[in-house]
């Protein structure tokens, strides 16, 4: 699938970058903090240590509140070209 050979290149570490942190229950390298938290509290979610689930949690929550700011200035922008199209297009046929 296309999406997750696009979710892998975003986490792998290329071989002239080192890695910002490393999974400590496999070794995965990781480009940084955030894709190693998601990383085990999804893959080691079974015996990560509770301050690890916390910060998966958090970390959850922030990319949740992230997604929706985004749907939100992408729905408010359509709204918005939306309208000036149709404000366009009552202008052109009204004169």
């Amino acid at each position: 699938m296309a999406t997750d050979r696009t979710l892998e290149r975003e986490y792998e570490v290329p071989p002239d970058e080192t890695p910002a942190t490393t999974c400590p229950y496999c070794g995965r390298p990781f480009r940084s903090e955030r894709y190693a938290t998601f990383h085990i509290g999804v893959e080691h979610a079974e015996v990560c240590s509770d301050d690890e689930r916390e910060a998966f949690e958090e970390e959850l929550g922030d990319e949740e509140y992230e997604l929706f700011t985004f749907h939100f200035k992408a729905a408010v922008s359509v709204f918005l070209v939306y309208f000036l199209f149709t404000f366009i297009y009552a202008l052109v046929w009204s004169g």
